[in-house]
């Protein structure tokens, strides 16, 4: 019975896509009322296309994929807006208009996007798509009209991806038959695009309800939203009694949570606000409290999220993720005022809050940069660092976070050159230099070796930095030697290096089986840290820090 149910559905809606004549009168309505999404839509393919065929070289076009992507996103949300209660003619106005700005922010954005951008425009394109839901429903008393409208779209979206794979598929075994029976070669790349690119958003362009079908205030809860809702329902109870044992159990054990906690209740907490949005027909009195089921696991979560934070520091996604604990609160207290009744405000504060915290110099990524950098400052004292400093792994690894996240330029001031930088960050090979470098405990590099000082009177500790000038000690090279000249002995002394290829792959090795110990009739000579630059094409080395203890006779 229900297999004939599914062979009926799938019948009807293969009719439906079949029907060329029915599909090009949508698609013609669709391209007179979203005239702006469909162009750019149709732009977006031919980019896809052309980049695909030829293989530009021009970075342009990342900010055209930008513009096109967005605009199509952006014009539609305007236009379900606008259509409401302006003429045809000012609404074809307003959003050409409207591009312009999107436009001129888009020409202006480098090439190579940065995170603060990308963060920036992920904000956007995701503010955009969530105000196509709300947007013609901001004036009071629009929620039966918003539910309905949401799950018709969602609905009509799922249909259109679902044709489009299915269509895709199609091409997929087409081209496979092609090149099987007759050898010739086809780009499957090219059926991508048309399914994904161009198909897939038009159909969906094209069944978006009618400005009058849209406002439709009479809904019903039908048989699959409610079976999803309640296998919602189902794991969602089993996922709180899992965190709700956990909870009891840190407070038995006094003990702080783990910060992946955080993570574990965010997806409880969409979960309870998707039950909430599928079952709000039904405005069943238990939704409300579903509110104050979750705000103790909330407060487990800012527990997790701020220990995570004090452990390791800011991240642009820890700070996101505090957001989102905050947004819980605020959303869960509202519901529960509310007895669930007004479920439109959770898309709209989500998309409102989510952009606000991430444009301008406001934005969570730039306030992430600012005190993180703020806080590297301070553990520097203002000092640079040199090859061979010894940090704390934690601080280190706050410099390595704001090269990876924000690039080189945001750490390049912490360093006296850019080689040094690079050398920090354990570039392998730069400009033909690479980076070498030893380091063990006194104790360590002497451990069962019998070393005879009584021939020597004069022992000496070696600190050696090559950016703070020591006018008792000098350390250079020279050829493969180190040469450590104490000064006011008018003494030199000579240690012959590794003459080896790849110097700095093998110096480690080398140390090692030298036990870091150099021993002549004059001198003896530990090394506790030895570190600098390898130069492959002249096969030279430079050192730039060493520490050890020489032993001598005056």
């Amino acid at each position: 019975m229900v297999s004939k149910k599914i062979a009926i559905l799938y019948s009807t809606a293969m009719k439906k896509i079949l029907d060329l004549n029915l599909l090009v009168q949508k698609l013609k309505a669709a391209a007179i009322r979203f005239p702006v999404s469909v162009l750019f839509t149709i732009c977006l393919t031919a980019l896809f296309y052309y980049d695909e065929y030829n293989k530009p070289s021009l970075d342009f076009l990342q900010l055209l994929y930008s513009f096109f992507s967005f605009g199509a996103v952006i014009s539609l949300a305007i236009v379900l807006w606008l259509e409401d209660f302006v003429s045809y003619l000012k609404q074809c106005i307003i959003t050409v208009s409207a591009m312009l700005p999107l436009g001129i922010y888009c020409f202006f954005l480098n090439d190579d996007l940065g995170t603060i951008k990308s963060v920036e425009l992920i904000a956007i394109g995701t503010a955009a798509a969530l105000s196509i839901f709300f947007i013609p429903f901001l004036k009071k008393g629009k929620d039966n009209a918003f539910w309905n409208f949401s799950m018709q779209m969602l609905f009509q979206l799922c249909i259109a991806i679902c044709f489009g794979t299915v269509i895709l598929a199609g091409f997929s075994i087409s081209i496979l038959a092609i090149h099987e029976l007759f050898s010739i070669n086809i780009k499957g790349e090219y059926s991508v695009i048309f399914c994904c690119i161009l198909f897939t958003p038009l159909y969906f362009l094209a069944n978006i309800p009618d400005k009058i079908a849209k406002h439709s205030d009479e809904i019903s809860l039908n048989k699959y939203l409610k079976v999803l809702a309640y296998i919602l329902v189902t794991f969602a109870a089993i996922y709180a009694v899992i965190l709700y044992v956990y909870f009891f159990q840190i407070i038995f054990k006094w003990e702080l949570p783990e910060g992946m906690v955080s993570y574990l209740v965010s997806i409880l907490a969409l979960s309870a606000l998707c039950i909430i949005t599928l079952l709000y027909p039904t405005r069943f009195l238990w939704l409300r409290y579903l509110g104050l089921l979750m705000l103790p696991l909330l407060v487990l979560m800012t527990i997790g999220i701020v220990r995570r934070i004090d452990d390791y520091g800011l991240t642009i996604h820890r700070c996101y993720v505090l957001l989102l604990n905050i947004w819980f609160y605020g959303i869960f207290i509202y519901i529960f005022i509310t007895k669930a009744q007004s479920i439109k405000w959770i898309p709209i504060t989500f998309a409102a809050i989510g952009l606000i915290a991430s444009i301008s110099f406001w934005g969570i990524p730039n306030i992430t940069k600012n005190a993180v950098t703020a806080e590297v400052n301070r553990i520097l004292e203002g000092k640079k660092i040199s090859f061979g400093d010894r940090m704390e792994e934690k601080n280190v690894g706050k410099i390595k976070y704001l090269e990876k996240t924000f690039g080189k330029e945001s750490v390049l001031p912490f360093f006296y050159d850019e080689a040094d930088m690079k050398i920090f960050f354990n570039n392998a090979n730069f400009d033909g230099r690479r980076a070498f470098g030893y380091g063990s405990r006194a104790n360590y590099a002497w451990m069962n070796e019998i070393l005879n000082t009584r021939d020597f009177n004069t022992f000496i500790p070696i600190h050696y930095d090559a950016y703070n000038s020591n006018e008792k000690i000098e350390c250079f090279t020279k050829g493969r030697q180190l040469i450590i000249n104490i000064v006011p002995d008018d003494r030199a002394f000579s240690i012959s290096l590794p003459t080896e290829k790849k110097f700095g792959e093998h110096f480690d090795k080398f140390m090692k089986a030298a036990k870091a110990t150099f021993q002549e009739d004059d001198y003896i000579v530990l090394i506790e840290q030895l570190s600098g630059l390898y130069y492959e094409t002249s096969n030279d080395i430079e050192i730039k820090q060493f520490k050890g203890y020489l032993f001598y006779r005056k």
